[in-house]
């Protein structure tokens, strides 16, 4: 596969963030300070007053987003199958476990909205959406932390076509300025707290697919390949 045809696989990606960052922001979106987001009462005080309609859309943005988004995840095995691939393929494996989870870990949260609509937050019903929730994130993060480990080590040793830089834009580093965007003031704060892990993915997608280029992985190829073996045509 050509590297046109593998950048339109990370930009599937990095729209299908973008779509899961929309789902995020129907269910419980509003401007406020990063703060705020982190507030229990708060969120659930938001998925319980809006619309429900916006329940209903945010949970069809689960299998559209990660679905793009496993598109995407296609990608980055187009990036290094050809110098890694066993690591590529293990990579895939894990990417492909997150995104399945993420289907249902992400479409779940209309139920939620549902049930706080119209059983209340205290309700059995309620409580057993949460502990599923729970059980789904699990292997998810698994998938999701796995995955980026092997891209961030192929990345360094210049096997998925980026340069080392993009490092910098892996979820594994991006993700904890979480930590800084929770002091962002209102109106912003709010927004990119609450759906920032789909922020840093879409990031990602969009370095990658601006940077990738597969001569990068050729040019280390040829500076293996002994000069008389490269000019047997």
């Amino acid at each position: 596969m050509n590297s046109t045809k593998i950048k339109l696989l990370l930009w599937s990606g990095c729209l299908g963030a973008i779509i899961l960052f929309s789902g995020d922001m129907l269910y419980y979106g509003a401007w406020g300070s990063g703060k705020e987001s982190l507030s229990n009462e708060v969120w659930i005080s938001l998925m319980a007053s809006v619309p429900l309609w916006r329940h209903h859309f945010g949970a069809i943005t689960g299998p559209v987003g990660v679905g793009l988004v496993i598109i995407g995840y296609l990608g980055l095995w187009f990036c290094c199958r050809q110098s890694a691939p066993r690591f590529a393929l293990v990579m895939l494996a894990f990417f492909y476990l997150n995104g399945v989870f993420s289907i249902l870990q992400h479409g779940i949260f209309g139920p939620v909205g549902f049930a706080l609509h119209y059983a209340g937050p205290k309700s059995a019903l309620v409580d057993e959406l949460y502990k599923l929730n729970n059980l789904l994130g699990k292997p998810q993060f698994v998938g999701s932390i796995v995955g980026s480990i092997i891209w961030f080590f192929l990345a360094i040793i210049k096997k998925a076509g980026v340069p080392r830089w993009t490092v910098l834009f892996c979820p594994l580093i991006t993700y904890w300025l979480y930590k800084v965007i929770i002091f962002v003031p209102a109106p912003l704060g709010m927004p990119l707290e609450g759906g920032w892990n789909n922020i840093v993915d879409a990031l990602w997608f969009l370095v990658l697919a601006l940077t990738y280029k597969d001569n990068i992985i050729n040019k280390d190829r040829q500076n293996i390949i002994p000069p008389e073996i490269r000019t047997v045509s």
